[in-house]
């Protein structure tokens, strides 16, 4: 199941890379092949086919893994379409045949319909019956992303998007910490983290407030009062840039966190209790479209900050 998430991945990839302005929507071509190749390789060790390296490729998978000469084997669908898919990214890849919108348009219609048909010829479950989370390597991100599937399926939808909320926190928590940094605090922290239940405006003016102010020279006429008013959203200000340069620097994208944080209610976590508590608007209710656009963003940013872990370098005296 792990490498058919990370096909689905590879592929939705390429759906991306597809609607991008030319010529940064040509490298489509080269990731929809990809995934398609790596599913006809898994294939055959689903099937335990040994295939001729040496045939050309629509030859090697769809004659090979027939069951006229390989028993046990599947007859694939799409053959035309894979077809017409690998002569694209053969020109495009050795003679730099540069491929236009609608071939491109073309071969994403012709991988679409070769995983919807044959993913269940193969596995016996719908090519969107793959669960991404599989290709998660955060252990803890991959269960709360599983359980959150669960308690979206049993209509818990509060609980489900709040396990999703509190899976993107953690993630992002983790990744403000670093055993080789001063203070084990790493580069993507912008300083030390702010309070999690910081004081509200009135207890820091009741903090500030004096009952002899009025005798005291030079103290102005409810400054506490303002001086509370000014900590306050000065506090909020610099939590909300931290925040945002934490996102920008680790490639987050901004708009989606905005429609992420819309939809996904409030992690409340309590001192005297290990299990938070999730708090939304009256009559929330997200619908199926808005949970697993939620879950693929989880899944997208701990992808994300996979990737940028894999390129540290820790120091050479660790």
């Amino acid at each position: 199941m792990k490498n058919l998430a990370f096909i689905r991945l590879l592929y939705r990839q390429g759906i991306e890379q597809s609607l991008l302005p030319e010529p940064l929507s040509f490298t489509s071509v080269l990731t929809f092949h990809d995934a398609v190749e790596l599913f006809l390789i898994v294939t055959a060790e689903h099937l335990g086919a040994v295939l001729k390296d040496r045939d050309p490729f629509i030859k090697r998978f769809f004659e090979g893994l027939h069951p006229s000469n390989f028993p046990g084997g599947v007859e694939l669908q799409g053959q035309y379409g894979i077809k017409r898919l690998n002569d694209l990214r053969n020109g495009f890849k050795h003679t730099a045949g540069f491929p236009g919108p609608n071939a491109i348009a073309d071969v994403k219609a012709d991988t679409a319909h070769f995983f919807l048909e044959n993913t269940p010829r193969v596995f016996g479950f719908a090519f969107d019956d793959i669960d991404l989370a599989e290709a998660v390597q955060h252990d803890q991100t991959r269960t709360h992303l599983k359980t959150a599937a669960q308690l979206n399926s049993e209509g818990s939808f509060l609980e489900a998007m709040g396990t999703l909320a509190m899976a993107f926190q953690e993630l992002m928590n983790d990744q403000t910490k670093d055993v080789h940094a001063p203070r084990g605090r790493s580069a993507y922290s912008f300083g030390e983290p702010m309070p999690s239940n910081p004081l509200r405006e009135d207890q820091v003016r009741a903090t500030l407030f004096q009952p002899d102010h009025a005798l005291r020279r030079r103290v102005p006429v409810r400054g506490a009062e303002s001086l509370a008013r000014e900590y306050t959203r000065t506090r909020d200000v610099t939590r909300a840039l931290q925040e945002g340069m934490r996102l920008l620097a680790l490639g987050v994208d901004f708009h989606q966190y905005q429609r992420f944080t819309r939809l996904t209610p409030e992690v409340v976590r309590y001192i005297n209790s290990t299990t938070p508590s999730f708090r939304a608007e009256p009559g929330y209710a997200p619908n199926q479209e808005e949970f697993d656009f939620c879950r693929q963003f989880v899944i997208t940013v701990a992808l994300r900050i996979t990737e940028i872990n894999a390129r540290v370098v820790p120091p050479s005296w660790t």
